[in-house]
């Protein structure tokens, strides 16, 4: 997910049940469409008689991907008569609302952009249709990387409710010259958390500069710490014995790891609650902290803004085993297209947008990984240039969300604000565990039923 742009709102069931109920069917594609802020439609063809309208509400934001996604739109319109795609430039900040409310007034795009877990919960409530056929019958079924559609595999109803075509990879960027200044060597595959530790403290020197930042701020939080709890062997929400279980208590340790690095030795500190991504990555940038943790997407920020000192991108730190999260990008396909009869035209400009040639331009373009393995296997993935081959490395430890459609409502609104009261000392860590672990145990009943 692009981190850049304030994070999406994230909606339960009953909020979105609620919401779609307050919109009439009749709601018209230009007071929804024309009507948000910050959306409009961009290279569209001109008007062919008879032709179906392709609509792709799209979330790239890095010029080279825009542009690279840009013209895959018009490659398709001058091959194409009978189908007219267009580009609607979406918004991170609101893109779930402007789902919900499109799809509530029947006029939703017929492409949507998103991640796997929005896409897996919109597909339960029957608003997203079940693309298992559709990669059954194309070449999509032996290129995908088996990860990603395993990410976009609906664990409830075993359907593929959108389809997966770039992801990110998380990792430590460093001040190499800062490395270099304190004899640290550089961890080419990753330092154990012990090793970390104690290294971190070294490239500490509060207020000048910080060993590390993550983003601790409301709506990132559970994102960056995610890795960490994996790494202790904790599922957080997951299968154990058949079940589907709350399981937090193994991450305890990576819990308790971050609270001390805020409190006791000072490597985070305690102002990243209120951060803002991309100004962390420009103060990166500036020598204001020695490792700054985030998805390999940040690369170009870095690169533009110049730093006066080396820097690299290394493997995050691993515990019991590696891991760090990779939420898949995906596209959606509303099932009211096929009331509109644009479901197999949608279809159709989805294959040719997904093909290796355009999910490579544009997964480059946005300094992420595509998911088909023949545009994985191309050689700008794997140069030494910006580390593409170091994060490449780093592609098999990913780890999506939860995908139970509980998930959302989980992080948001349990887990989520219950790690911000731990770390602002306004929680103890055994109550953190819990009630997040009581609560959540209702959530997964609640849409089990």
């Amino acid at each position: 997910m692009a981190e850049s742009v304030k994070e999406p709102q994230h909606l339960s069931r009953r909020e979105f049940l609620r919401r779609a109920a307050t919109v009439t069917a009749g709601v018209s594609a230009v007071s929804v469409l024309g009507g948000l802020e910050g959306t409009q439609a961009v290279h569209a063809a001109a008007p062919r008689a008879e032709a179906k309208k392709v609509q792709l509400y799209a979330l790239a934001w890095q010029p080279d991907a825009v542009a690279a996604l840009q013209k895959a739109v018009d490659d398709w319109n001058k091959a194409n008569s009978d189908i007219v795609a267009e580009y609607v430039q979406g918004d991170w900040g609101k893109v779930q609302d402007f789902i919900t409310t499109s799809l509530a007034g029947g006029v939703a795009p017929e492409l949507i952009q998103g991640i796997t877990s929005w896409a897996i919960q919109y597909g339960t409530q029957g608003a997203y249709e079940d693309l298992s056929s559709f990669i059954a019958g194309s070449d999509l079924k032996d290129d995908l990387h088996p990860a990603a559609l395993a990410a976009a595999t609906s664990p409830l109803d075993n359907k593929v409710y959108s389809l997966p075509w770039c992801w990110e990879v998380g990792v430590l960027y460093v001040n190499a010259d800062r490395f270099a200044e304190h004899n640290i060597s550089l961890p080419e595959k990753g330092w154990t958390w012990d090793e970390f530790y104690g290294e971190a403290k070294k490239l500490t020197k509060p207020p000048d500069y910080y060993g590390l930042f993550a983003n601790l701020s409301v709506t990132q939080t559970t994102e960056d710490l995610m890795a960490w709890m994996w790494q202790t062997g904790a599922l957080v929400m997951g299968v154990k014995d058949g079940k589907w279980v709350i399981d937090l208590e193994p991450a305890r340790e990576a819990l308790s790891l971050w609270y001390d690095m805020i409190w006791k030795d000072k490597i985070v500190s305690e102002n990243s609650f209120g951060a803002d991504v991309a100004n962390s990555v420009e103060a990166f940038s500036l020598g204001n902290f020695s490792m700054l943790q985030t998805g390999c997407w940040a690369r170009r920020i870095i690169t533009e803004g110049k730093p006066k000192f080396k820097w690299r991108m290394l493997p995050l730190p691993y515990k019991t085993i590696h891991a760090h999260s990779n939420e898949p990008q995906v596209w959606g396909v509303p099932s009211q297209t096929k009331d509109r009869g644009s479901f197999d035209a949608a279809l159709k400009v989805l294959q040719f947008v997904s093909n290796k040639d355009n999910q490579t331009a544009i997964a480059s373009g946005d300094w992420l990984f595509p998911t088909r393995k023949s545009a994985l296997a191309d050689p700008r993935f794997n140069t030494s240039d910006n580390d593409w081959n170091v994060a490449q490395g780093e592609v098999q430890y990913g780890k999506a969300y939860p995908k139970h459609p509980a998930w959302t409502e989980f992080d948001d609104r349990v887990l989520g604000p219950n790690i911000q009261l731990y770390l602002q000392k306004q929680m103890s860590l055994d109550d953190l565990i819990s009630q997040s672990t009581a609560e959540g145990t209702k959530l997964i009943a609640k849409y089990q039923k």
